[in-house]
C-alpha cells in the first residue's frame, strides 16, 4: 500500500432556440392549445423531449437550452461554449504565454461557488454568488471574473449565471478527460443578488476550520478529501494570485502567471495527481502539498488528516477514482439553495427541432421552416428526415409533407456527432397547422426502426422575429400577426433582457411590457406592431408574446428571441 508523504514528513506540518412547443398524440389541440411554435435561441437551440408520438410533453425551456450547449459544441450550429476549454491547454481570457487554464479556472470557480453553502439554513452553494464576491481575499487570483465574462453572454431569460457554473464544470471534466467522463448535468439553479457568507478555505486556513466549512456545505471528511483531490486533477496555483504559495522564481517569459501544476498532466482530467502524490514523485500533489511555506500547505494538511486513508481508498483503480470524482463533483453542483428545484438529468436528444417556426409574408403566405437535429448515436448522416404535418382541425392530407436535406455536421461533441437536416415550405393559410411529424428513414426510404417523433405546432398567433428591426429613432420595431378568424383583440409581450447590474459581472434579468397595436392585415392574419428601447444584450433578449381572444381564450408565443440570429450556422 502507498503511503504517500506519510509519517516521515508530519513532524513538518504546522487549496448559450427559444420556443413553447409540445409534443402531441392526436390532433385534439388546435386553436385552443397554448402555443407551441419553436425557435432560435442562443445559436439556434431548441428542444422537444423525444417520446413516442402518443406523448404528450411541456417544453422545459431550461433543459431546452442547456442541452444545446452541451451537445452542439463544433461546426454546424457551434454554442460556443466549448471552444473556450479546446485544446484543455487553453487559456481564453488572455495571452498562452500566462500559464492558465480555463477549464481549471471553472472548477475552481464551481467551488467557491459552492464552498459557502450552509445546507442546513438550505442557503449558498451553486448561486452565482461568488460574483459579488470576487474582492474577497479567500477569492484571490483572475479565474473568478475571467470565468464569469466568458458565461455572462450566454445568460437568459431562462439560462442563469449558476447553471453556467454548473455546466463549466461537466464541460471541464467531460472535455479534459478520455474516455470522457460525463457528469449527469440539472438545470434549474436560481441566480443570488448579493454576496453570501465567507468562508472558502484558503492555504492558510487551519484543519478545523477547513473541515468544518466543509461540513457546512454538507461534505464529511472524507469528502472533502476527495473533492480537493478531484478538482487538482488539473490546472496549477500561480505565483500572481498566491505569491505567499508559489515563488517569484517560477515566473518566466513562457510561464508568466508563475503556475506550478498539480501534476504531470495539468490539462487532462485524470487519477496522475492521486498516484504522483502517494508514490510521492514528479508534482506530488502540487504546490499546496509541497510549497517551502509551511503555512499554506493546505492539500497536505486535509489529505494527511486521515492518515492517507481516503486517497489509499480512490487509488485502488483508476476507476474507483473517477466515480468517486464523479459523485463528489455531482454532489457538489447540485448544492444549490433550499429555493431552487432542479430539472431531471439532462440527455441528450436524437431527434431535435432546431428554429422551426411559421412566418407570414406580406401577401399572407404561410412559410413553414427549420432543422432537425439527429445525433450519431442513433442516426447516421445519410438517413432521410421527412416531415409531415396535420391540418388546424387535425386532419392529414398526402400534400401536407416535405422532405429535408442535409445542411451542416457538427464532428467534436462528447456525445457524438450532430446532422443538421433543412426544411423550408409553406402551409395552405385556410387549412393551417396544428402539428408536424418527424420521420426518419434509411437511405433506401424504409421507416427507420424506432423513430416517428410529433411535435404540436400552433399557428394562431406568430411572432415574426426575421422582421425585428432598428428604427430611426433608435428603437426595435416588433412585428407580430394573429390569425383574424380567432378574433384576438389584444397583444401584449413580456421583455426579458440581460443587463448589467451593480457588483457582479453577471447580468441580471430586466423584465418590461410592451402593448401591440393593430396595423393592417396580411391575408388571413392581422399585423401587430410594437417598439421597444433596444435591450442592452439583443441577442439574448426574448420576449413572451401573449395574444388575448374573445371568451378569455389566450394564445401564447413563448420564449422567443426578439432578433433572429444565426451567426453560429455554417
Amino acid at each position: 500500500m502507498r503511503s504517500g508523504p506519510g509519517l516521515a514528513i508530519q513532524c513538518s506540518i504546522n487549496q448559450r432556440l427559444p420556443c413553447d412547443r409540445r409534443l402531441v398524440s392526436p390532433p385534439l389541440f388546435h386553436l385552443l392549445l397554448m402555443h407551441s411554435l419553436t425557435s432560435l435561441l442562443v445559436a439556434g437551440s431548441s428542444l422537444a423531449v423525444a417520446l413516442s408520438s402518443a406523448a404528450i410533453s411541456e417544453t422545459n425551456h431550461i433543459v431546452d437550452e442547456l442541452e444545446h450547449l452541451l451537445v452542439d459544441t463544433d461546426g454546424f450550429n457551434d454554442a460556443g461554449f466549448q471552444k473556450a476549454i479546446t485544446p484543455c491547454s487553453n487559456y481564453v481570457s488572455g495571452s498562452q504565454l500566462l500559464g492558465r487554464e480555463t477549464a481549471a479556472q471553472w472548477i475552481r470557480v464551481a467551488f467557491h461557488d459552492f464552498a459557502t453553502a450552509d445546507v442546513h439554513s438550505g442557503t449558498g452553494g451553486i448561486d452565482a454568488s461568488i460574483g459579488f464576491e470576487t474582492l474577497r481575499p479567500e477569492n484571490s487570483g483572475s479565474a473568478m471574473n475571467d470565468s464569469l465574462g466568458f458565461f455572462a453572454p450566454f445568460v437568459n431569460a431562462h439560462v442563469s449565471m449558476a447553471d453556467l457554473i454548473a455546466l463549466s464544470v461537466v464541460m471541464s471534466v467531460g472535455t479534459c478527460s478520455s474516455p470522457n467522463i460525463i457528469l449527469p448535468l440539472r438545470g434549474g439553479r436560481i441566480d443570488a443578488t448579493e454576496g453570501g457568507l465567507f468562508g472558502v478555505p484558503e492555504p492558510e486556513t487551519d484543519l478545523e476550520t477547513t473541515l468544518s466549512q466543509f461540513s457546512q456545505a454538507g461534505f464529511h471528511q472524507a469528502d472533502a478529501i476527495g473533492l480537493t483531490i478531484c478538482g487538482h486533477s488539473v490546472g496549477s496555483v500561480h505565483h500572481g494570485g498566491f505569491p505567499q504559495v508559489v515563488p517569484e522564481s517560477a515566473v518566466t517569459p513562457t510561464n508568466q502567471g508563475g503556475g506550478i501544476h498539480f501534476d504531470a498532466t495539468p490539462d487532462i482530467f485524470d487519477v496522475d495527481v492521486l498516484n504522483e502524490y502517494l508514490d510521492w514523485k514528479g508534482q506530488r500533489g502540487g504546490p499546496l502539498v509541497t510549497t517551502d511555506n509551511i503555512t499554506v500547505r493546505s492539500d497536505l494538511r486535509l489529505y494527511l488528516s486521515d492518515n492517507n486513508a481516503t486517497l489509499q481508498g480512490l487509488a485502488r483503480s483508476s476507476s474507483d477514482f473517477t466515480s468517486s470524482c464523479v459523485s463528489l463533483l455531482t454532489r457538489m453542483i447540485n448544492t444549490v439553495p433550499a429555493s431552487a428545484h432542479l430539472t431531471d438529468p439532462i440527455q441528450p436528444i436524437e431527434v431535435k427541432p432546431v428554429n422551426v417556426s411559421l412566418t407570414v409574408d406580406y401577401s399572407g403566405r404561410v412559410s413553414f421552416s427549420g432543422y432537425i437535429r439527429l445525433l450519431s448515436s442513433n442516426f447516421k448522416s445519410t438517413d432521410l428526415v421527412r416531415i409531415t404535418w396535420s391540418s388546424r382541425s387535425g386532419q392529414q392530407a398526402p400534400a401536407f409533407a416535405a422532405f429535408a436535406t442535409l445542411a451542416g455536421t457538427g464532428n467534436s461533441s462528447i456525445f457524438g456527432a450532430t446532422f443538421y437536416h433543412f426544411f423550408n415550405t409553406t402551409v395552405d393559410p385556410n387549412e393551417g397547422i396544428s402539428s408536424y411529424t418527424v420521420k426518419i428513414l434509411q437511405p433506401d426510404g424504409k421507416p427507420s426502426s424506432s423513430h416517428s417523433v410529433t411535435f404540436s405546432m400552433e399557428d394562431t398567433t406568430i411572432f415574426l422575429s426575421a422582421e425585428t428591426a432598428t428604427r430611426a429613432d433608435g428603437n426595435i420595431a416588433l412585428y407580430a400577426t394573429a390569425l383574424s378568424a380567432a378574433f384576438v383583440h389584444n397583444v401584449t409581450a413580456e421583455i426579458s433582457a440581460p443587463s448589467p447590474q451593480s457588483g457582479t459581472i453577471s447580468p441580471a434579468i430586466l423584465k418590461s411590457a410592451v402593448t401591440f397595436v393593430q396595423n393592417g392585415t396580411r391575408g388571413l392574419y392581422s399585423l401587430f406592431t410594437a417598439a421597444i428601447p433596444t435591450p442592452p444584450n439583443l441577442r439574448q433578449s426574448t420576449l413572451d408574446l401573449i395574444a388575448y381572444a374573445d371568451r378569455g381564450v389566450v394564445y401564447k408565443d413563448e420564449f422567443r428571441r426578439i432578433a433572429s440570429v444565426e451567426s453560429n450556422w455554417n
